[in-house]
């Protein structure tokens, strides 16, 4: 095995997380892909090409202890090259994810990917969120919606009362100045049904940055 899988192995124990050797071999063929794709067109920054495993794939996988249903319906918005979606399927097949994304080209590697590695249950969306709103196929449809970095508090709080169930979760990956996020959204009344804010930090040192993750629930 080689240092980087050993590294997402032994990491991802720290979360909790216990990856076989298929999980292993799938994300291994996620970060050729990933590096191969990112060469020709622009799917993450490069300098985070050169940390997958850190910044793409173990900061995905935080957010797994959160997710309270080991077959939910999961919406990933503005998910770009699979980020978080694709790592939590990994790490839970029996999640049923839903991959919602604008740009052409992240939507044609996000298809072929999940070809490759050979994944049920997954969907790619490739649509904008507010085309999405005006109709009601999506609405109410999902256990979690998920996003890292894609859209403030602010505007997934409306996208939750959109595509979650009563009950449902929402859960945003953050860095850890959320703090002015948090406050916008207190301020003035809470129109969407989104109930309670509840701020998780995880510290994990291989990450070399606090991740916060941002719990709601629709009431």
């Amino acid at each position: 095995m080689d240092q980087e899988l050993l590294s997402l192995l032994q990491n991802a124990q720290q979360l909790g997380i216990k990856l076989n050797d298929q999980q292993l071999a799938q994300f291994d063929v996620y970060k050729n892909e990933l590096l191969q794709w990112n060469a020709k067109t622009n799917l993450i920054s490069e300098n985070s090409a050169q940390e997958i495993i850190t910044r793409h794939f173990l900061d995905s996988l935080t957010a797994l202890q959160f997710i309270h249903k080991p077959a939910a319906r999961i919406l990933d918005v503005g998910c770009g090259a699979g980020f978080p979606g694709l790592p939590l399927k990994i790490a839970l097949p029996t999640l049923e994810l839903y991959l919602l994304e604008t740009n052409r080209k992240k939507v044609s590697f996000l298809k072929h990917l999940i070809r490759l590695l050979n994944l049920s249950n997954v969907v790619v969306l490739h649509d904008r969120t507010e085309n999405i709103i005006k109709t009601d196929i999506w609405k109410e449809k999902f256990d979690v919606l998920i996003s890292r970095a894609a859209f403030k508090l602010s505007e997934l709080l409306p996208q939750g009362e959109y595509f979650l169930k009563s009950g449902g979760r929402l859960i945003a990956l953050k860095g850890p100045n959320v703090h002015v996020e948090l406050r916008e959204c207190f301020q003035g009344t809470n129109h969407y049904k989104i109930s309670q804010l509840i701020q998780h930090d995880i510290n994990v040192p291989v990450l070399e940055a606090w991740r916060t993750i941002i719990l709601g629930e629709k009431k």
